[in-house]
């Protein structure tokens, strides 16, 4: 999660760091992240209205741009019966797709947002149209080209795959936030409180997600559309939250959450999927490996219903102190209790050992996650700014891995379900185990005047390390939890013969037309804990063309150890990412950006590494 407000206005949150300041000026995660991908905000020429206490105000910004694939396919991220050299079609359809050099976004949208206020009182919505053509005129499946739903699948599903992902990434209008705002004294303190569709951010965490921000569902495809505001992708659910001055430099907040909203992956087939049968459009499970001959009858499971929570139980506070004895340091306390946003995927076994017939698979989102956290942020010598933040999950649900799930819907001994065929008889397959999560993340940020060496006027740079660690996981011998690229069977001494066996003749197919056996799994399954680390950088050239000032912004990700279980995902060891932009604006209405994103490392786990790309785009606000 990219671009939110203005940059100067991240530079003088950055510089509020460098000054004594109250507790309310505490650091938005929102607005650092703009130093990422920086977007300027709507311009003051925005049409606005007063009479007397009431006043009107509407801010718009229009946006056009592109996005073009950079790279061809690599054969280690398609399905051996796509021509590839993977052990699954299951996450191929987005790659399969698109080749080097296509389009892959054409999109204008516009966003507005209106405040009508009266006096302490108001009303705050916003909403935006998008309008992708060339996601919108992408004809994704049939039984002609790629591995998704699977040939024994009726035509109707291949329509509404193409139908689903059109209406949601090719031609779509969202209402974003929409709540009633307020404040009031009492006994001399001020309260205030918004009620309606809103975000709540809790946290210092700036570019990595999973900690105290995990009460915001998000929408990733939004992520992927050129030009895109943060808020775009946040999903505002609606919920009751006040705030309260208890005592000077201290308050706290409360909020009671009425409408669960989900995060969405990447929709199946889109440009950067990596998953063809969680997202949006995604009806079909691919069940034979990969192997030609996989979409045969039988060679694919139905997807049904989702399993969704309910919209309330989802509550919390928080607690915040301005401490300026301890050189100015914003500190606060957080509890939660809420309900998966990410999805998780179980099934139903089918009705015979070793036939797939009568399984079935949903994705389903547990509820009652308990948070607890901490965070703060302060000033260091020379300038520096200093956020941190721990966050622990009391029953974070964690993803087995997904072939376990299949094997024991198959009937063949599991880890789930150890006895052949005790599994069958569709019964319910949990695909998840609860466990308590760590994770901590740490920030540093600088604001730079002019360089003369770099003959800017401004420098800004933001580094930021984050530890996820699973307190409670098994080792892989006792429970296999997924990890990107685990796309074969495990294969332990404890796992017995029955399991080896089901293994034999499985494989790839010789030229005498009999078939390998199935290799077992050798990529690392999640791993117990995991880190990384972002660095980014940005110069601001004011004036640097006549009235254009200039951006030039780089930005760099590194997953150093470890592999974070599903549906977390934070890192995958040694998974690299470098985002290259130059940024413009003019007379602050007009903004522009050109960038290009390349992903490298992480082996056969990073799935991305294929997908690098161009984009380009233009703005005007008003």
């Amino acid at each position: 999660m990219k671009r939110a407000t203005a940059f100067a206005d991240l530079s003088n949150r950055i510089q509020e760091l460098s000054m004594t300041r109250t507790h309310h000026s505490r650091k938005s995660a929102i607005a650092l992240a703009a130093a990422a991908f920086g977007c300027l905000p709507f311009s003051a020429s925005a049409l606005s209205w007063e009479n007397d206490d009431v006043s009107l105000r509407v801010d718009s910004k229009l946006t056009v741009g592109g996005a073009w694939r950079m790279q061809k396919q690599d054969k280690d991220n398609i399905g051996i019966s796509n021509g590839g050299n993977a052990y699954s079609t299951n996450n191929d359809d987005g790659n399969l797709a698109f080749d080097k050099g296509d389009a892959i976004a054409s999109a204008i949208k516009l966003t507005s947002d209106a405040t009508l206020s009266y006096g302490n009182y108001g009303v705050f919505v916003r909403g935006s149209y998008l309008y992708n053509d060339t996601l919108n005129n992408k004809r994704y499946f049939n039984q002609a080209n790629y591995g998704q739903p699977g040939k024994e699948a009726p035509a109707y599903e291949y329509q509404q795959r193409t139908d689903a992902v059109r209406d949601r990434l090719g031609n779509d209008a969202d209402l974003l936030d929409a709540y009633v705002y307020g404040s009031n004294s009492i006994a001399g303190r001020t309260l205030t409180y918004k009620i309606g569709r809103q975000v709540l951010n809790w946290g210092e965490s700036t570019l990595v997600q999973n900690g105290l921000n995990s009460l915001v569902a998000a929408d990733q495809n939004q992520l992927r559309v050129p030009g895109y505001d943060i808020a775009e992708a946040l999903k505002p659910a609606g919920m009751v939250f006040a705030g309260l001055d208890l005592i000077e430099n201290v308050s706290v907040e409360a909020f009671y959450q009425f409408e669960w909203r989900r995060t969405d992956p990447d929709a199946s087939g889109s440009p950067f999927s990596i998953n063809d049968f969680v997202g949006i459009g995604g009806n079909r499970a691919n069940i034979s490996f990969g192997i030609p001959g996989e979409n045969d009858i039988g060679s694919s499971i139905p997807r049904i219903d989702d399993r969704k929570p309910e919209n309330g139980g989802q509550y919390g506070a928080a607690l915040r102190f301005f401490i300026p004895q301890f050189n100015g340091i914003d500190f606060a306390l957080y509890a939660a209790n809420y309900h998966s946003r990410l999805p998780l995927i179980s099934g139903h076994s089918g009705s015979e050992p070793l036939r797939p017939f009568g399984s079935d698979y949903f994705i389903e989102y547990p509820e009652d996650i308990r948070m607890y956290g901490m965070s703060f942020s302060s000033t260091l010598p020379w300038g520096l700014a200093l956020q941190g933040e721990y966050s622990y999950k009391d029953g974070q649900p964690l993803q087995i891995d997904d072939v376990e799930i299949l094997l024991t819907g198959l009937g063949v001994p599991s880890q789930i379900e150890p006895t052949l065929g005790g599994a069958s008889g569709q019964q319910y397959i949990k695909g998840w185990r609860r466990h308590n999560v760590s994770q901590f993340d740490f920030s540093l940020s600088r604001v730079f005047g002019p360089a003369k060496w770099l003959r800017n006027d401004q420098t800004i740079v933001v580094a930021e390390v984050a530890y996820d660690y699973i307190h409670d996981l098994p080792s892989t011998s006792e429970l296999r939890y997924d990890a990107p690229g685990t796309f074969l069977p495990g294969l332990a001494a404890s796992d017995g013969p029955a399991r080896a066996g089901f293994l034999v003749g499985r494989g790839k197919f010789r030229t005498d037309g009999t078939r390998e056996d199935l290799p077992s799994e050798s990529n690392s399954y999640a791993t117990t804990m995991s880190w990384g680390y972002k660095l980014l950088a940005r110069l601001s050239y004011n004036n640097a063309i006549g009235a254009v000032g200039l951006d030039p912004t780089i930005r760099f990700d590194h997953d150093v150890s470890g592999y974070t279980p599903t549906p977390m995902g934070n890192f995958v060891k040694g998974r690299k990412q470098v985002a290259l932009s130059m940024g413009w604006t003019y007379h602050q209405a007009w903004t522009g950006d050109v960038g290009y994103v390349v992903y490298m490392g992480g082996g056969d786990q990073n799935l991305l590494s294929d997908r690098d790309y161009l984009e380009a785009h233009v703005g005007y606000s008003f």
